[in-house]
């Protein structure tokens, strides 16, 4: 391995479609000529399948990892009796390596946990938080935190809202992005003890806090990032999975209802891919895990090449950023300012 050069570790065996899938965006990601695609899992099984595929493995590192974690199986499981598994030695590989990342689109519990083991909150870092991006307009919301914490204190909110500055800021490129407390109303003392304390803190930490934000505002681009406990966010990620794929369904039952609408459909054809393409979370890669010492990619659970290609991209978006040593920096900032 070159010193100078990325890792990202790719767990092969994780997700619905592996390892035939997964090797296959690795090899995508391969490309990158300063990363080195490392694969965790069954040397027998990925060998098997990158043969079938016609992929040479020749650039790629195997981390040897013979236990496979079912989807229902509990993080602390997976830490007591896990310690053979792609998710467990991929993290581990990953931690040790200085420019390193990890990525799964295996059991999201799994992956959580055994980040947490085997790198380490940030010095500071109350909780993690799981970080997605949403496509809204022509704007791109982060949404933080959707699955980490399903209870949070008002502190949690204040460091995601931190980290989710710093990561609009190096991954998408926001200057000074807007950030918005989601509640029940705009009102400064709207909602429940959590969001209440919550925004006292927000207001004094050195970001672009704009205040609270209502569910409905988050579809007008009100602002870059929306910061929430993790019960409320995965309710609202798997909310807006599931009514984008219901209006590209009723749009496809209306162009194809009768022959007018299918002419119609041929000439909007190119404008609807795109705008599909605009939704596919698969152009994404996947979502971090911000908080962490390092750099963890967590990928829909139905991820083909494409995403990990996408996964391994973010990632290396992160490690090129050092988007780590900037969510140090600023958390030592707002630290200093005692909030």
């Amino acid at each position: 391995m070159v010193p100078d050069r990325y890792s990202i570790v790719i767990d092969a065996m994780g997700g619905d479609h592996a390892p035939h899938e997964i090797i296959e965006g690795a090899e995508q990601a391969d490309r990158f000529k300063d990363t080195h695609i490392i694969l965790a899992g069954s040397t027998a099984k990925i060998k098997k399948a990158a043969s079938e595929l016609n992929i040479s493995l020749a650039n790629m590192g195997i981390i040897e990892a013979d236990q496979e974690i079912p989807m229902d199986r509990s993080p602390a499981e997976v830490l007591k009796y896990g310690r053979q598994s792609s998710i467990f030695r991929g993290t581990e590989e990953a931690s040790k390596l200085p420019k390193g990342a990890f990525l799964s689109a295996g059991n999201t519990g799994a992956v959580m946990a055994c980040s947490l083991f085997n790198m380490k909150r940030i010095q500071g870092v109350a909780r993690p938080a799981i970080c997605v991006v949403v496509p809204i307009g022509i704007k791109k919301l982060v949404l933080l935190d959707v699955g980490a914490n399903v209870d949070s204190k008002p502190r949690y909110l204040e460091q995601f809202a931190v980290m989710g500055k710093v990561y609009s800021q190096n991954i998408l490129g926001v200057k000074d992005p807007k950030i918005g407390l989601i509640n029940v109303g705009s009102e400064e003392k709207k909602g429940n003890e959590l969001t209440v304390e919550a925004h006292k803190l927000l207001k004094k930490a050195d970001i672009n806090f704009t205040g609270n934000v209502e569910g409905r505002d988050l579809f007008e681009g009100a602002v870059d990032i929306a910061v929430c406990d993790g019960f409320i966010g995965n309710i609202l990620l798997k909310s807006i999975e599931g009514l984008a794929g219901l209006l590209f369904g009723e749009v496809k039952n209306v162009l194809t209802k009768n022959a007018v609408n299918k002419l119609l459909a041929l000439g909007l054809k190119s404008s609807l891919k795109e705008m599909k393409k605009k939704f596919d979370y698969e152009e994404y890669g996947g979502a971090y895990l911000l908080g962490i010492n390092g750099i963890t990619i967590i990928s829909h659970g139905s991820s083909r090449a494409k995403a990990i290609y996408n996964a391994a991209r973010v990632a290396r978006e992160g490690l090129e950023s050092d988007l780590i040593g900037k969510i140090k920096q600023e958390l030592k900032v707002n630290d200093d300012r005692e909030v």
